[in-house]
């Protein structure tokens, strides 16, 4: 008969088993930290303007989402993820940067690129020892906009662009997938972080067969389904390189999609939770089971959360949250947690601007007449509820003026930027309209409330299409119902000079500019446009005049400097045109563009020693210029020096033909001595 154990006994062997529990505890923890931080590749998945409630995974009724649904089987699934505001460009750069626009700066597609002052999370992971390559499949991705830092490679040009409207601006999600997999193909051995992002289901929605048919009375639906087939073929080919097993994945949406809810029937106006509830899917290595997590995330969020599986550290400034510790199996106290989202884009219209904070139940909306809902009880935010929980409202409106308190910079200059001609008919042609918007943050409710103008945007974004269809009698019969609605909109007054303009009748273009001024005299563009079409006559003294009144607005405009160079050389005032590209190279020192331009004014001096320093500049950045290096041949030869012009010559062939990928071109260098 065996002896009953004492108390002391009991307790000692009741501690050794605790300490073998903590010891395997431990081991395991150890492991699954090591396992993280062995991470080698890393896929971030971004599908825009994506509705989490269109994924089978995320409710939805329809097979939209098979290849999706599948991976969020061996995935974590955030149910209640918050996209900072619904556009493109700035919501990326949340996701790159963990920070919110009024830090990173960028508030809209136009007019904004993400400054350098900004670390990317490719900029992080390159720094240790990852190779970094990104996909994007629309121009307003496009690597001007700033997100292609920290990217060895940035794949932002279409074999086979899609037309949208005139312009070619966007590519399938098919070619997308190609270029991912040929990707994946070079770095399989590498440590890696690929970017891929998707824009089929952008408007306007015209899913290929067989899916058009499929859901042919929700095309918005089947470039869902489009876009799932292509993710698919890329997880298809992480498996086939056996990487699936042993990848972070991550699948995102940059925004929702209105679908006429409000009276908005795509994204950009409203802050409502059709616009910014997405999806966020992890799939962690070695994972095999689902696990769905109710509590509150943002897509600033994934910056911080990829550092930490990569036991690297973030910046110190990210805004997000780790989100790791939901990975494990533990249950973690909730948070009250408070996020961040806005629109600016009624501003546009001397509106006010929509500012809000989103609880895991409550969102608020600062705006003329503010709203307040429960977003549990009622998704679809039919109950503004901010008469019966004014107690509840001013929490959330003390927050959302501390996250500004704390979060906004107080200078963005250096995101701001002017577009060219072609880049706005771009963007345009995607839907998106041009025009500065308001970025003041007093919580201001004297100007017009955004829910009274839905009718008067609507209108608005429609002129863009009516102007690049060429249906100009129609787009000026709008925009002149918009000026007797709102006379001190002055971008009415900037389409209808556009409408103008393509139609050659200079003058007309000329008044409008000029009744744009009067409204906004502060405007920096409004004398550079003005100064453009009186160029374009051949009025180059007025126009000189207008550009330099846009350079007392802003100095800092690198366009403006160009355009103001060009017409005092067409004047022959080559010293003053000198003096405009010396602030050019002050304002963008690597400008290959602006040192042949400084040659070119030398050269018509008849300082061919100075032009032949600048053409050098010029070539030494981009080896291969043929322009300005056969100018710099000019100029060397009218120095006497023609066997270095030969050289130079013979330098710019050789560097061409290698590039064409031909070792020697004979008859080309036998040329250059006959």
């Amino acid at each position: 008969m065996s002896e009953k154990p004492g108390k002391k006994q009991l307790f000692l062997w009741q501690l050794s088993g605790l300490a073998m529990v903590l010891a395997v505890a431990a081991a395991l923890y150890f492991h699954s930290v090591t396992a993280q931080s062995d991470i080698r590749q890393v896929v971030l998945i971004s599908i825009d303007t994506c509705r989490a409630d269109y994924l089978g995974c995320y409710g939805y009724s329809r097979p939209t989402t098979p290849n999706i649904d599948k991976l969020s089987e061996q995935a974590v699934l955030f149910e209640n993820v918050v996209s900072p505001l619904p556009i493109t460009l700035p919501s990326h750069c949340s996701i790159m940067t963990g920070t919110i626009p009024p830090y990173h700066g960028v508030r809209n597609n136009s007019d904004y690129k993400l400054a350098e002052s900004n670390l990317t999370l490719a900029e992080v992971l390159r720094e240790n020892a990852f190779a970094t390559g990104a996909i994007v499949s629309a121009f307003v991705l496009d690597a001007q906009f700033g997100l292609d830092q920290g990217f060895d490679s940035y794949n932002d040009s279409f074999d086979e662009p899609v037309r949208n409207l005139l312009y070619f601006s966007e590519r399938r999600g098919a070619e997308a997938s190609r270029f991912a997999g040929q990707w994946l193909e070079k770095h399989k051995d590498d440590r890696f972080f690929m970017f891929l992002h998707y824009f089929d289901s952008h408007i306007k929605y015209s899913p290929p067969e067989p899916f058009a048919s499929e859901f042919a009375d929700n095309l918005y639906a089947g470039k869902i389904a489009y876009t799932d087939r292509c993710i698919g073929q890329v997880l298809e080919k992480l498996k086939e390189l056996g990487l699936y097993d042993s990848a972070l994945i991550i699948v995102t949406g940059d925004h929702g999609e209105m679908l006429g809810e409000y009276g908005e029937d795509t994204h950009t106006y409203f802050i409502y939770q059709s616009a910014i509830k997405v999806p966020l899917i992890f799939k962690l290595p070695g994972q095999t089971k689902a696990r769905r997590i109710s509590h509150l995330a943002g897509l600033i969020d994934v910056m911080p959360t990829v550092c930490s599986l990569l036991d690297v550290e973030p910046p110190p400034h990210v805004q997000g949250k780790d989100l790791s510790a939901y990975f494990g199996k533990k249950k973690l106290a909730r948070q009250e947690r408070y996020l961040y989202c806005e629109s600016l884009t009624a501003t546009r219209y001397d509106a006010s601007a929509l500012l809000g904070a989103v609880t895991n139940r409550f969102k608020y909306i600062q705006t003329t007449r503010p709203e307040f809902y429960d977003i549990v009880d009622d998704p679809r935010e039919t109950k503004n509820l901010i008469e019966q929980q004014r107690q509840q409202a001013r929490i959330l409106q003390g927050q959302l003026e501390q996250i500004l308190e704390q979060t906004a910079h107080k200078d963005n200059s250096s995101s701001k930027i002017e577009l060219d001609e072609q880049s706005l008919k771009n963007l345009q042609s995607l839907g998106y309209m041009a025009g500065s918007v308001n970025e003041d943050f007093k919580l201001d409710q004297s100007k017009d409330d955004p829910k009274d103008l839905i009718d008067f945007h609507n209108t608005y974004t429609s002129i863009s299409d009516l102007i690049l269809e060429k249906q100009y009698e129609q787009a000026e019969r709008l925009c002149q119902k918009l000026a007797a609605n709102r006379p001190k909109v002055y971008q009415i007054y900037v389409l209808m000079a556009s409408i103008a303009r393509q139609q050659q009748d200079f003058a007309k273009a000329v008044l409008h500019l000029k009744r744009a001024i009067e409204v906004r005299p502060d405007v920096a563009k409004l004398p550079h446009y003005l100064g453009t079409i009186l160029a374009e006559q051949g009025k180059f003294d007025e126009a000189a005049d207008q550009l330099k009144k846009s350079l007392q607005i802003d100095p800092d405009q690198l366009a403006v400097h160009h355009e103001l160079a060009a017409v005092l050389y067409e004047q022959k005032r080559f010293d003053e045109a000198i003096s405009c590209l010396t602030e050019a190279i002050r304002l963008k020192p690597d400008s290959a563009k602006t040192f042949g331009q400084l040659g070119d004014a030398y050269a018509e001096k008849g300082d061919f020693r100075e032009a032949t320093k600048y053409f050098h500049k010029a070539v030494d950045m981009n080896p291969l210029d043929g322009e300005n290096r056969s100018k710099l041949a000019r100029a060397l030869v009218f120095q006497q020096c023609r066997h270095e012009a030969i050289e130079q010559l013979k330098d710019g062939l050789r560097i061409t033909c290698e590039h064409a990928g031909q070792a020697r071109l004979p008859s080309c260098e036998s040329s250059l001595t006959s």
